[in-house]
C-alpha cells in the first residue's frame, strides 16, 4: 500500500537501494514504543527482533537515529506476530507527550490548537525524518498533511497510523476535549478491519484512497487554548527545538555526516584517513567525536555494508560476485565468511530467507 517505488538503476541493471530508506531517520523512541508494546502482549525479545537486526539493549542503550529500513522491518515483524494491521493505531494512541522530546514540551506548553500545528510543520524533523507535515487554512477549515518522504511501503498503515493516532491524542491532551468535526484522510485502501480504527479513533470521520494524507479540522479549533499552556515552559521548549534545529542544519552530527558520504558512495569506501580530510578534522578528531557518539568508523562502515547487503541479496538478483564487489569485497569467500559472522548466514541463506 502506499508508499513510492524507486525506480533507479545501477550499472548492472539492478535496481539501486533507496539511500534515504538506510539513513538514520528516527529517533528510537518509536521503534522502542513498538517493542514495548508487542513486549506487553506477551511475546519474547527473540520474537519482536526475529529477523530485524535489531536488539531491545541496543535500542534502550544507543541514542542515534534508527533508519526507517530498520524500522520497517520492525513495524513488519510487529504486524506479523499480531495480525493486527492497526497495530500502529495502538502504539500512537499510547505515546506520551513526553516521547517527542522538546518538541513535545513545546507543543503540550503552546498557547492554543494553532501553535501546535505550527510547530509540527516546523519541528517535526527533530525526532521524524521520513514525514513532512504541513498546515494549511482554506473553507473554514485547518488541515495537517502528512508528506511520505521516504517511501512507506508495506508499512503504510503501521506509519500513518502510529503518527494519526499520536497527534489525536496529543490535540486531546492539550485540550481536555474530543476532536470536533475532524476528518482523516489515508492515501491507501479502506481495510477489511477499519471498524478497529473507528472504535479507536472514536467520533472522528475517515475517509480512504484519499489524494493526500491530513487530518482536516474546523478552523475554530486552531483558535482553542491549550489547558496545559505555560508561556515560561513554551519559551524553554521551542528554544531548545531551535538549538537541536541548527545542530542538525550545521551537520553537527559527525557520525550522520559520515553515514550520508558511505551511504553515497558505491563500494569504493574511503579509509579514516580520507573521511577525516572530507569532515577537514583530523583523524583524531574524527576518531574522538564518533568515539563520544557511542561509535567508531569501522562500526558505521559495517553498519553501511550490512544493510547494503540484505537489500541487494534481497531486493535484486545481482550475482553475490557482484553484490561482494560493490561493498568493497575483491574476495567473494571473504565477503561469504562476513555475512555468516554478520548474520550467522551465507549470502545464499540470506537470499533465500
Amino acid at each position: 500500500m502506499g508508499g513510492r517505488k524507486d525506480k533507479r538503476r545501477d550499472d548492472r541493471g539492478a535496481k539501486a537501494p533507496d539511500a534515504s530508506q538506510l539513513r538514520p531517520s528516527l529517533h528510537p523512541t518509536y521503534a522502542r514504543l513498538l517493542a514495548a508494546e508487542l513486549k506487553r502482549r506477551g511475546f519474547s525479545d527473540d520474537e519482536i527482533f526475529e529477523g530485524t537486526r535489531l536488539s531491545w539493549t541496543q535500542l534502550l542503550e544507543e541514542d542515534h537515529f534508527v533508519s526507517f529500513e530498520q524500522f520497517r522491518r520492525l513495524a513488519r515483524r510487529g504486524m506479523e506476530l499480531t495480525g493486527e494491521g492497526w497495530l500502529g493505531l495502538d502504539v500512537g494512541r499510547s505515546t506520551q507527550i513526553s516521547s517527542h522530546g522538546p518538541l513535545g514540551y513545546a507543543m503540550v506548553a503552546s498557547p492554543d490548537v494553532g501553535q501546535v500545528l505550527n510547530l509540527a510543520e516546523r519541528y517535526s524533523s527533530l525526532r521524524l525524518r521520513i514525514v513532512e507535515f504541513g498546515v494549511e487554512r482554506a473553507g473554514g477549515r485547518v488541515r495537517l498533511r502528512i508528506e511520505d518522504t521516504v517511501g512507506w511501503g508495506d508499512v503504510s498503515e503501521y506509519v500513518s497510523l502510529h503518527i494519526f493516532g499520536a497527534l489525536c491524542l496529543l490535540l486531546e491532551t492539550v485540550t481536555g476535549m474530543p476532536l470536533p468535526d475532524t476528518r482523516i484522510a489515508f492515501t491507501y485502501a479502506e481495510p477489511a478491519w477499519a471498524g478497529e480504527y473507528a472504535t479507536r479513533f472514536g467520533g472522528v470521520t475517515l475517509r480512504f484512497d484519499a489524494p493526500a494524507s491530513m487530518i482536516d479540522m474546523p478552523e475554530s479549533f486552531a483558535s482553542a487554548p491549550c489547558i496545559t499552556a505555560d508561556a515560561t515552559a513554551f519559551r524553554q521548549a521551542v528554544r531548545l527545538c531551535e538549538r537541536a534545529e541548527a545542530r542538525r542544519q550545521s551537520d553537527g552530527n559527525v557520525a550522520q555526516r559520515v553515514l550520508d558520504r558511505l551511504l553515497d558512495r558505491q563500494g569504493d569506501y574511503p579509509s579514516l584517513s580520507e573521511m577525516a580530510k572530507d569532515l577537514y578534522m583530523s583523524n583524531r578528531t574524527l576518531i574522538r567525536k564518533l568515539k563520544a557518539q557511542g561509535t567508531s568508523y569501522q562500526m558505521l562502515l559495517d553498519d553501511v555494508r550490512q544493510e547494503l547487503a540484505v537489500w541487494y541479496l534481497r531486493q535484486t538478483d545481482m550475482p553475490v560476485e557482484a553484490i561482494a564487489e560493490r561493498l568493497g569485497y575483491r574476495d567473494t569467500s571473504n565477503f561469504s565468511r562476513t555475512c555468516k559472522r554478520w548474520f550467522g548466514l551465507t549470502p545464499r541463506a540470506i537470499r533465500q530467507s
